[in-house]
């Protein structure tokens, strides 16, 4: 039978903290899932690690020759995907125990609800926690990714509004959220702390900076939204900024 959950896993080049996501999946409570690895051409030890999972029976590890990247990845793990709810993460960071279990009683217990998401701690590369994320409510997501790092949707999100844009790039989920946004569907916004998002050199936005992503985002925007919305989302995030709140892509 297909499991109840799908979880993604992208890698380039991630042997580093990939072992502990993966383990970070299994540990969960809630059991009935599949993870689907994706080695997106990875060229360091990623093969190997991966090697001492091969066994495990809720881990499918496919691999792409080609480098797709972040987005192309995600939608090559998505298209085998078997469950009616889905998620992703990422290979450097780590799921709280009962996240999957967390989220998962949301969308159970509220049918209205097509995308749940949860606030995470921001940890260093060893794994210290430097603070706690809070993320948005759903409404600010014109404004920025209010859904953040922890999340789980239902499969008929991704059957509506298509697979990750594989030309945005850097704000790939961004863009996946926006179109959910826009196109209707209902999420909410679970304030428990279900996952540790890392941040270290090596890192998408360590290595591309916030200023790239920034504008990736902001073409995002320009995309999807009106230009009297795009004015007005600039205009509100002046006033976020003044005010001292959060104004990130």
């Amino acid at each position: 039978m297909a499991p109840e959950i799908s979880i993604v896993l992208p890698t380039h080049n991630g042997a580093r903290y990939l072992a502990g996501s993966i383990q970070s999946c299994l540990e969960q409570t809630f059991g009935d899932y599949e993870l689907l690895v994706v080695d997106d051409a990875s060229t360091d030890a990623t093969p190997h690690v991966l090697e001492e999972f091969a066994a495990e029976p809720r881990v499918r590890i496919l691999r792409s020759e080609q480098n797709l990247k972040l987005p192309g990845a995600l939608n090559m793990g998505f298209a085998q995907s078997r469950g009616r709810l889905l998620t992703w993460t990422s290979d450097d960071n780590l799921y709280e125990p009962g996240a999957l279990e967390a989220l998962r009683a949301v969308l159970l217990e509220r049918p209205g609800i097509d995308l749940v998401y949860a606030d995470y701690s921001v940890i260093d590369p060893e794994g210290r926690v430097l603070r706690e994320h809070r993320c948005s409510d759903p409404d600010y997501m014109v404004e920025h990714n209010c859904v953040g790092a922890c999340f789980l949707y239902r499969r008929s999100v991704m059957e509506r509004v298509g697979p990750y844009e594989t030309e945005t790039f850097l704000a790939e989920d961004y863009d996946f959220f926006l179109r959910t946004f826009l196109a209707g569907f209902r999420m909410h916004h679970l304030r428990d702390v279900l996952y540790r998002y890392r941040v270290h050199e090596a890192s998408l936005g360590s290595t591309f900076g916030a200023g790239q992503v920034d504008e990736v985002a902001e073409a995002v925007r320009r995309r999807h939204l009106k230009p009297w919305k795009r004015e007005w989302v600039r205009l509100r995030r002046r006033v976020r900024k003044a005010l001292g709140l959060p104004t990130s892509s």
